[in-house]
């Protein structure tokens, strides 16, 4: 049997700090974080868990303490969720470092029946500071059993609650990936059920309670997280959420889970719901929210091509373009959008080529069409160069092309004369003969012949020449 995690299409990223036995000193645990803030763009690092703990001792001196809370601090000043474990000594103003740091979102565990668990560690801080931020559930969790590839084992501990917050951030930012890591603590905080700290009777009373319209207490922070509203307010932070609006994709993607798009291929949606505007971004953290120009009112379908993508990741720094990337796609009317549309994409080759919509199947058969065109506007040009040539020569130039000055009247007579000669020998004339004329002139032919008299020049004169 499969067990399926909180996110469980989120990336995840391993960054050890301690060894087997739990321990680990200041410099491992600060190289640790320094590295996630620097690899954030790398790995597009948007939520972290952090548990530091276990049998072996961690002894810090008070600077190496606050250097960590700082750095803490700084995490989720860079953008990263940072979710910290408040630990397991089961009693209150047990809550240190890098708990204690005032940014961080610290989570306490919660049993199955919603109850503080009694091993979860409890605030103030040593600075005073209420924590934790949130409890979440952290008693008998099935967690993967280490080194079995397929196992299970059920695991109780804040170190068990701390990773399903951060699974929930993850959900958090796909329904909105603009959000801050402050958006997503207050957003979890706002929307908690709270608990007073003899909830249950599983603790004793605490002077928290006697404050009226309390939010925040040192045993369960600002209560039981709740994920359906945590997801849904991060969703309706801009936009109201239509769930009459919908996208999805129009085939399924391989078997890495991943849809594959190379040069002259696109990406294919379905849309229901009529929305008026379909908006798309990739799931960097640096990019934003772009209209897709392409999208009519009233289409059903939409593409994003492999052009649009590779010139997207141009825009973003130290971006590897071939290799694997997420797409987020929404449909807007007027203040309320869909849910985002997550797609995991394959990109392949760096520079495109010619893109259509409809997808892949169509890439070469545009290709081989633009070759087609753009041999008969060459063809098209060297006849009109051999025709000038040989008029030159000719007994029919006009003048001698020697500088002279006409009046308006006599060069507009020419001209007259010019296409008047053009479009009698129209009537019979030859590729050479239409080549001659412009765009323009040659519209006027067609017209004046009942014919289609769209497209481009080499289209127009096949048109008349097919037409004899």
């Amino acid at each position: 049997m499969v067990h399926v995690g909180v996110a469980p299409q989120a990336q995840l990223v391993g960054v050890k700090v301690l060894d087997s036995g739990g321990s680990g000193s200041f410099s491992t645990v600060m190289a640790g974080m320094e590295w996630t803030v620097d690899k954030k763009h790398v790995f597009n690092i948007r939520a972290a868990s952090m548990s530091l703990g276990g049998p072996g001792a961690i002894e810090w001196t008070s600077s190496e303490e606050e250097s960590v809370n700082r750095m803490g601090n700084r995490m989720m000043a860079e953008g990263i969720a940072l979710f910290i474990a408040a630990g397991n000594n089961a009693v209150s103003a047990q809550i240190g470092t890098p708990g204690s740091a005032e940014d961080v979102i610290t989570v306490g565990a919660l049993d199955k029946s919603g109850s503080i668990a009694v091993y979860s560690s409890q605030g103030p801080t040593e600075e005073g500071r209420i924590k934790p931020n949130i409890a979440f559930i952290g008693s008998n969790v099935n967690a993967p059993d280490y080194n079995t590839g397929t196992g299970y084992v059920s695991l109780s501990g804040t170190s068990m609650a701390t990773p399903g917050a951060a699974g929930l951030a993850a959900l958090m930012y796909q329904a909105n990936p603009d959000m801050s890591p402050f958006d997503v603590r207050n957003i979890m905080q706002e929307t908690a059920i709270y608990r007073p700290c003899h909830y249950d009777f599983a603790n004793e009373p605490c002077a928290e309670d006697l404050i009226p319209k309390n939010r925040q207490n040192n045993v369960y922070g600002h209560g039981e997280t709740r994920a359906p509203e945590s997801v849904a307010e991060a969703a309706n932070y801009v936009f109201g959420l239509d769930m009459g609006m919908n996208i999805s994709l129009q085939y399924e993607p391989t078997m890495d889970d991943k849809v594959h798009v190379g040069p002259g291929e696109g990406i294919d949606y379905s849309l229901t719901g009529d929305p008026v505007e379909v908006q798309w971004r990739t799931w960097d953290m640096r990019d934003t929210w772009m209209d897709l120009v392409e999208h009519d009112m009233g289409e059903e379908e939409v593409t994003i091509t492999h052009t649009m993508l590779v010139d997207r990741l141009n825009e973003l720094p130290d971006v590897e373009i071939e290799g694997n990337h997420t797409i987020l796609l929404r449909s807007i009317r007027g203040p309320n959008a869909s849910a985002n549309m997550v797609t995991h994409i394959h990109v392949m080759g760096s520079e495109p080529l010619i893109d259509v919509e409809g997808g892949s199947g169509q890439g070469m058969v545009a290709a081989l069409s633009f070759v087609v065109l753009l041999l008969a506007g060459v063809i098209g040009l060297l006849m009109f160069i051999l025709y000038r040539n040989s008029t030159l020569d000719s007994n029919h130039r006009i003048g001698d092309f020697s500088a002279k000055v006409q009046d308006s009247s006599s060069h507009d007579a020419n001209l007259l004369d010019t296409f008047q000669t053009k479009l009698n020998n129209s009537q019979t004339g030859s590729v050479a003969d239409y080549a001659s004329m412009t765009v323009a002139e040659l519209k006027d032919v067609l017209k004046s012949k009942g014919l289609p008299f769209s497209g481009r020049k080499a289209e127009l004169i096949e048109r008349l020449t097919n037409e004899k």
